[in-house]
């Protein structure tokens, strides 16, 4: 068995909220962790972040439970937004797009994955919610979507948005049965991936991420997980071996939840990676 080094961690210390969304207006980049947990109401919301750039709120990524308010409290507004990127169609990541638009009205650009039998593609997603049939049909005539699906079995990565300074590009990983897309944002020579719920396995991923300046993992599997479970979410230890194989510049944990020993987990991921690590919080504000 392998021996556990000892745990160090860097945490970035808690400050007011009001300090961490000036730090995220004022700086030229920087992404915004809304929703820092799971699934399970633990205090955490699930699964939503932002991308800010100089002050305004381009980006935002998943829109789990919880990331309305989160949204709110950042200061963030649909209006701002360029893209609206999802990563798939569990509830803890889409569910809350219907409460973010409503009552607000315009064009929004949303990317997300392809389908299967089991889960839509985001066309169908769209419809669903939106549609002329759709569950929220009321929204249906004061929003004009602009949808970019990807196909999460295409071997290389896919630009969902590009405006000169600000790219944003797409790859499929493997999450079980459910079509699943990673995310990485490049602004003016920055650069953030957003790895999504991931078994990990997929050595493409470690080159979607190569030499990001900001590694954003979901923390979600514990280092004993076995059976369905650890099809679903990378062990700790492989997280920590796909950022020290990419050579990210920061790794950030996010989606944390509650699978076992956190303060365990992180000795196992620690054995594999001895860079500056982040525990995600809440509007976190982290820059590159």
């Amino acid at each position: 068995m392998k021996k556990i080094v000892p745990l160090v961690v860097l945490v970035i210390a808690l400050v007011p909220v009001k300090e961490v969304l000036a730090q995220c207006a004022d700086s030229g980049v920087a992404l915004q962790i809304l929703g820092s947990g799971g699934p399970f109401g633990d205090g955490r919301a699930s699964s939503g972040y932002i991308v800010w750039v100089d002050g305004v709120s381009r980006i935002m990524i998943d829109a789990g439970g919880g990331t309305f308010s989160r949204f709110h409290e950042a200061g963030a507004t649909i209006e701002e937004l360029q893209l609206m990127a999802l990563s798939h169609f569990h509830p803890d990541h889409s569910a809350e797009l219907p409460a973010l638009l409503w009552p607000r009205n315009g064009t929004l650009r949303v990317s997300g994955p392809s389908g299967t039998t089991g889960f839509p593609a985001l066309p169908e997603y769209l419809d669903g919610l939106f549609g002329s049939n759709g569950v929220f049909r009321v929204l249906n005539s004061r929003f004009e979507f602009v949808p970019q699906t990807v196909d999460v079995e295409r071997q290389t990565a896919t630009t969902v948005y590009d405006d000169s300074l600000l790219t944003v590009t797409a790859q499929g990983v493997p999450h079980g049965d459910v079509p699943t897309l990673a995310y990485r944002i490049e602004y003016a020579g920055s650069s953030f991936v957003l790895s999504s719920d991931q078994n990990g396995s997929d050595p493409r991923f470690v080159e979607f991420a190569r030499d990001a300046d900001v590694l954003v993992v979901h923390f979600a599997g514990s280092e004993f997980g076995t059976g369905f479970a650890a099809e679903l979410h990378a062990k700790p230890s492989v997280w920590g071996q796909i950022a020290t194989d990419a050579n990210v510049g920061r790794l950030v944990l996010s989606h944390i939840m509650a699978n076992g020993d956190l303060e365990t987990n992180l000795e196992y991921l620690q054995q594999n990676y001895q860079g500056l690590l982040t525990i995600g919080e809440d509007l976190l504000c982290v820059l590159p």
